[in-house]
C-alpha cells in the first residue's frame, strides 16, 4: 500500500480515531473524533471553536491518534499518526460537512454549524499494523503537503 491507501484507509474503513494533544501543562488529553477526508498528502476533520480541543490544537499544532479495526486483537488492523496541524476554516468545515451529511444531523442549523473550523494534518509520520496475517505485517509512512 501506498501512503494515499493509507489515509484513505483512516478516513472510508475505520473514520472514528482516538486522538492525543497535550494541555497548557503538556499533559495529555484525548478525545475521539472523526477523519472526514484526505488526499494524496494530508488528512481532514472538524471540530468546534468553542471546544478546549480546538484552543490545544492552535495552541501546539500537533497531534496524534490511533485508528483501529477488528473484531478482536488478531483480527485487527490499527494505524498510528503523528503530525502538525494547521486550521483551514469554515470554507473547508462546509466541504467536510457535504462530505459526512450525518453532521447535518449534529449541527442542523446554518447558525449552529458557524462554530466549525475545519484542520489539516498537513505533515506526518505513520505505523500500520496489519494482525491478520502471519507474521504481522508493520510497515512505515510519511505525508507531507509543500508549504
Amino acid at each position: 500500500m501506498n501512503t494515499k491507501e493509507y489515509l484513505r484507509l483512516i478516513v472510508d474503513d475505520i473514520h472514528i480515531v482516538i486522538v492525543v494533544t497535550v494541555d497548557e501543562d503538556w499533559l495529555p488529553v484525548t478525545a475521539a473524533i472523526d477523519m472526514m477526508d484526505a488526499d494524496e498528502n494530508s488528512l481532514y476533520f472538524l471540530t468546534g471553536t468553542g471546544k478546549s480541543f480546538y484552543r490545544r490544537l492552535k495552541d501546539k499544532g500537533y497531534l496524534a491518534f490511533t485508528a483501529l479495526k477488528g473484531e478482536d486483537t488478531m483480527s485487527s488492523i490499527a494505524v498510528s499518526v503523528r503530525g502538525k496541524v494547521k486550521e483551514l476554516g469554515s470554507v473547508k468545515a462546509k466541504e467536510l460537512c457535504d462530505k459526512n451529511p450525518y453532521m447535518y444531523e449534529i449541527y442542523p442549523t446554518e447558525e449552529s454549524r458557524k462554530v466549525l473550523t475545519a484542520f489539516q494534518i498537513y505533515k506526518g509520520e505513520g505505523n500500520w499494523y496489519d494482525l491478520t496475517k502471519k507474521p504481522i505485517d508493520i510497515r512505515s509512512f510519511t505525508f507531507s503537503v509543500d508549504d
